[in-house]
């Protein structure tokens, strides 16, 4: 049964995670007994993870990497973070210089961003949320798409929050990289709490579907203590689990590293700068033959 401790970030435990179907024609994998969207945004609404914020250091160095992405592509301005957690990165980029607002479901992490960051957080789901035609120069979903139903949506809303010229940046894992591969059934991205995972063809073309130009396309360099990473290595099990437990003994836990595994990617697409082109584009025309695109379970 999946309860909100399940749907942590810190959770990275593997083989939590039920049967997994893959799409035949584009690779996306779909996780289809994750509860409905209901019951699952009361179950995050709900999640309390303590551990999130003893890497502090680190995931601040991770969100300066992917603001620095960012900033490469659109001048600094007003900016949305989309899944915002406690607000690590909506601090970073507010002493940048960005004019910075939140959207959070968890209670507690959006208390944290708002009380201890003093942020402006709104504490609801994209699909609820009301910024009375407000429009940003950039919008982050940055570990977010791979957790919600309908992701084609969710892309949909963030392209229209964005301004003529202004960008959306999406972080999520990608299936079809190497590491996912290798790793099969032990890889960190197969979680309870992913619903979709995009190949990185697929969100390629889900972005372009929305009238926009990929500006950047590149792998996420996160960066942790040596600790969390030996643990997360441990976690896995096999002789890489025996060997980096026995290396956890000697190590310096408490040490920034930084370790680009290649199997995140991090996507910038920019809006068109005319406020015509910057149009909803037309909805795709469906094929009169229908396709099947669930082909087979896969389960650790």
């Amino acid at each position: 049964m999946l309860d909100s401790e399940l749907l942590s970030p810190t959770n990275h435990r593997p083989g939590e995670y039920g049967d997994l179907y893959r799409c035949a024609a584009c690779g996306t994998l779909q996780q289809p007994s994750v509860p409905d969207p209901a019951r699952l945004a009361r179950l995050y609404r709900g999640m309390r993870d303590d551990a999130y914020l003893t890497e502090d250091a680190g995931r601040r160095r991770t969100a300066r990497r992917i603001l620095d992405m960012v900033g490469r592509h659109v001048p600094i301005g007003r900016l949305l973070d989309v899944g915002c957690g406690h607000g690590l990165l909506l601090d970073e980029a507010r002493l940048l210089g960005w004019e910075v607002e939140g959207v959070e479901v968890c209670e507690t992490a959006a208390a944290y961003a708002r009380g201890t960051l003093g942020l402006k957080v709104h504490e609801a789901a994209l699909e609820d949320l009301d910024l009375g035609g407000e429009r940003f120069d950039a919008v982050l979903l940055a570990d977010v798409v791979e957790h919600l139903s309908d992701p084609v949506s969710a892309l949909r809303r963030c392209r229209g929050l964005l301004k003529p010229g202004g960008v959306l940046c999406v972080v999520t894992p990608d299936p079809s990289s190497a590491t996912a591969r290798i790793a099969g059934p032990r890889w960190w991205g197969l979680l309870p709490a992913h619903t979709f995972l995009l190949p990185r063809a697929t969100l390629r073309g889900l972005l372009r579907a929305q009238g926009l130009r990929i500006a950047e396309d590149a792998s996420l360099v996160r960066s942790f203590s040596l600790g969390y990473w030996l643990a997360g290595f441990a976690e896995r099990g096999g002789r890489l689990g025996a060997a980096v437990g026995a290396a956890r003994r000697v190590l310096p836990r408490t040490a920034i590293v930084s370790v680009p595994l290649g199997d995140e990617r991090v996507m910038v697409a920019a809006t068109p700068r005319s406020a015509r082109a910057q149009a909803e584009p037309p909805a795709p025309r469906r094929s009169r033959r229908r396709r099947e695109t669930v082909v087979h379970a896969e389960r650790a």
